[in-house]
């Protein structure tokens, strides 16, 4: 009986030993690093290069209408710099959002042109030249973003309203034929312009909270028309002058996520 009972026993533990041997061996946890995410507010600055356009066509001379000046387009191509701050919201891989940015532009730029009566050139053998300088001192655009990411890296377009002050001076020079060259009036034009922006780019994170671009924007602030007076001697004239003022933008940046 007793020898029974011990090979029983030894069954018993022969089998328990049998199938923890069996048992698949659990692998250790490891911890996922959480998802990236493009939500969230950011700060970041930029710098670029900027094509203008800013075209000056004559109104007319208000006295006597049979008064113009040949079309000028002042160029004011140049660097630019400037700061920005926005925020995105994530849903799946689509990532929209709303951006502020303000930049200081660097250049001024100056067109000739020549003062006409009836198509050909006024008072003769006197040759009127006529200057057009244009300026944008700076320039802010409040867009709104939409874009498709991949992983860390966002491919986006953007559009809405941009605000830029503008320097125009207009100024008349004589010249006579053979002779002087004598400078005759100047006026100045500052204007805070409004008009729309829109644009495209590319934005990547190398690392949890900072990222790089690349973007380009078209912006159109409009039009205004300008009156200039000029005194010579004892005549006075009132040229008017449409200017439209656009630009074209390249600039790379950098935000900070928070």
């Amino acid at each position: 009986m007793k020898a029974t009972l011990a090979v029983a026993a030894l069954l018993i533990v022969s089998a328990s030993a049998g199938s923890a041997a069996d048992m698949a061996v659990k692998a250790p946890y490891v911890a996922q690093p959480p998802e990236f995410s493009w939500s969230g507010f950011y700060v970041g600055v930029h710098a670029g290069y900027n094509w203008s356009s800013n075209n000056w066509t004559s109104g007319g001379v208000v006295e006597d209408p049979t008064f113009l000046v040949t079309p000028m387009k002042p160029k004011t191509d140049g660097v630019l710099g400037g700061v920005q701050a926005g925020a995105n919201y994530q849903i799946a891989s689509w990532v929209v959002g709303m951006e502020a940015d303000w930049a200081f532009l660097s250049r001024r730029g100056s067109s000739d042109g020549t003062l006409l009566q009836n198509g050909a050139p006024a008072f003769g053998g006197v040759t009127i030249t006529t200057t057009a300088t244009s300026k944008i001192d700076w320039l802010a655009q409040f867009t709104g973003r939409a874009g498709y990411a991949l992983d860390r890296t966002l491919f986006y377009v953007k559009g809405g309203v941009a605000a830029g002050e503008t320097r125009d001076n207009f100024s008349l020079t004589q010249v006579q034929p053979g002779g002087p060259t004598s400078f005759i009036d100047f006026g100045t034009k500052n204007n805070t312009l409004v008009g729309w922006t829109a644009g495209g780019g590319i934005e990547h994170f190398f690392s949890p909270n900072w990222s790089a671009k690349i973007e380009y924007n078209y912006v159109d602030l409009g039009s205004t028309s300008e009156k200039f007076n000029f005194v010579s001697g004892v005549s006075s004239l009132t040229f008017r002058e449409n200017i439209e003022h656009k630009l074209q933008i390249v600039k790379v940046g950098g935000n900070y996520k928070f």
